[in-house]
């Protein structure tokens, strides 16, 4: 029987199918930590709470309901599940580690393994899977933590998703989800009507496009093609960017760290206090450390991404920007001013100069980031590059052109935010942290900063990279020196 088409995937949509099709982006993971009480769990099965609430998160949510026929046509289109096997879509993954370190090396070890794999069938098969991780004995007496990671394609939602995702199933395993569904015949959740989706990004997104900014990106495009072997652009304002594009080895690389709910404070009083926030500051803090290790001849400067949410420029009327899964994201590119880096490279490498330079000067970076971010906020969604998209005719041409060649960003910094203890509800289950992470990105950034939380939890930042695009030491001198660098501001108010 053919699958029943419900509406195109859509110009922006194919973005990301195109990219799965690929192997390009393969999916993206939100884990988040559910801690309770084993005395609340005597007569439930465990594994039957964790399947009874997230089916009720998929009756809540139809783009779970959904999988996607043609991803290797230039027209995809979402098809409607008859049903979904819990069995293939719910795996559990269960070890005996006593310590916190060896676990959570473990953890993300697995979370690396799930993003380098492909979704398959998805004429059939949802795009998204949930896998339970826990540590038997690692929880102390009478206590059940379940590290839950929710792994999904691109094309079915974003970042805020996720979060969307993870607030409902709290609430689930919260409120009456352990109660059977009507629906469900063993393993098998039946649906008797066609999922009802939201317009594709741009129908609900009123994206303008001018004819200045038409002409400037089509005449940018055409000097990169045509341009004379002999006009290279300065070493002075080459970003660094890591090796080029490459398809192989596609393998994901992640390092963890944890911030206590104490720096967070801290670190959010010293952005107020310095009129930023504090993702232009994980930018800033990132270049410090790749200033003070990598030579000005390979790194004159750096150009950033980060994402930003579109749902706030939704119709409030026609889209629950609150409770919708979609993806809708653009993001705001940037380039550090080449002479402030070679300034901060000098201070960061000098044995005589003062550390407040130093500190004054990534403030600055951060506040000027920050400006530059509100910049492109306030013109959304006025010239935006995704109103371009609808421009490009042949995605794997698109795509496959680009290998061999620079990449354009350095690293991309995304920050959903954190889940509030309101949004996730009091109840025998609390949410104890958050982890936020990425693949192996062969077309974007040299590597990515995620950074995502729970309220009065802290925030778990993770850094991720293709192999062999950056060199592991580098990365994992950066994830120490930005560890290193938030703790010393926490305790001390001082980075260094």
């Amino acid at each position: 029987m053919d699958a029943r088409v419900i509406r195109p995937v859509g110009c922006t949509g194919s973005f990301n199918t195109s990219r799965h099709n690929l192997g390009l982006c393969r999916c993206v993971v939100f884990t988040a930590r559910y801690v309770a009480h084993k005395t609340f769990l005597e007569s439930d099965s465990l594994k039957s709470v964790v399947a009874s609430a997230l089916v009720a998160v998929i009756n809540q949510h139809p783009m779970l309901r959904v999988g996607i026929a043609g991803e290797d046509t230039n027209n995809p289109v979402y098809v409607d599940l008859e049903s979904i096997d819990l069995q293939r879509v719910i795996e559990w993954r269960e070890v005996e580690f006593l310590d916190d370190e060896e676990y959570n090396n473990y953890l993300i070890r697995s979370i690396e393994s799930q993003h380098d794999k492909l979704w398959e069938d998805l004429v059939h098969r949802p795009g998204w899977k949930i896998i339970v991780h826990r540590n038997i004995g690692g929880a102390g007496l009478g206590i059940v933590d379940l590290d839950i990671s929710f792994a999904f394609h691109h094309a079915i939602g974003d970042g805020q998703s996720a979060l969307i995702f993870h607030r409902d199933f709290s609430r689930a395993l919260n409120g009456a989800a352990t109660t059977a569904s009507p629906d469900l015949e063993g393993h098998i959740l039946h649906f008797s009507s066609t999922a009802i989706l939201p317009g594709p990004m741009e129908s609900i997104i009123p994206f303008t496009l001018s004819w200045n900014y038409f002409l400037k990106v089509i005449l940018s495009e055409l000097w990169k093609n045509l341009a004379p072997s002999w006009f290279t652009p300065k070493l002075s304002t080459i970003p660094w960017t890591g090796e080029r594009i490459t398809l192989d080895p596609y393998k994901t690389n992640i390092r963890l760290f944890h911030i206590s709910p104490k720096n967070v404070g801290t670190l959010l009083t010293g952005c107020r206090e310095n009129g930023t926030t504090l993702t232009p500051l994980f930018h800033a803090l990132t270049a410090a450390s790749l200033s003070s290790r990598l030579p000005i001849a390979a790194a004159a400067t750096f150009q950033t991404s980060t994402p930003i949410s579109l749902r706030q420029f939704t119709n409030e009327s026609e889209f629950d920007r609150k409770n919708t899964m979609h993806c809708l994201v653009t993001d705001h590119e940037y380039v550090f001013d080449p002479h402030l880096i070679s300034k901060l490279r000098t201070l960061m490498n000098s044995k005589t100069e003062s550390s407040t330079e130093s500190e004054s000067l990534i403030w600055q970076l951060a506040v000027d980031l920050r400006r530059s971010l509100k910049g492109k906020v306030a013109s959304l969604p006025h010239d935006d590059q995704l109103s371009l998209v609808r421009y490009i005719s042949d995605w794997k041409r698109f795509w496959m052109d680009k290998i061999g060649e620079r990449r354009e960003d350095s690293w991309s910094c995304s920050n959903p935010g954190s889940l509030k203890a309101s949004d996730v509800g009091g109840g025998r289950w609390q949410m104890k942290r958050m982890v936020f992470t990425q693949g192996a990105l062969p077309m974007g950034s040299a590597f990515e900063i995620n950074v995502a939380g729970v309220e009065n939890e802290g925030v778990w930042v993770t850094v991720s990279w293709q192999e062999t695009v950056v060199e592991t030491s580098l990365m994992e001198c950066v994830v120490e020196d930005l560890r290193g660098w938030i703790d010393s501001f926490g305790e001390n108010g001082t980075f260094f």
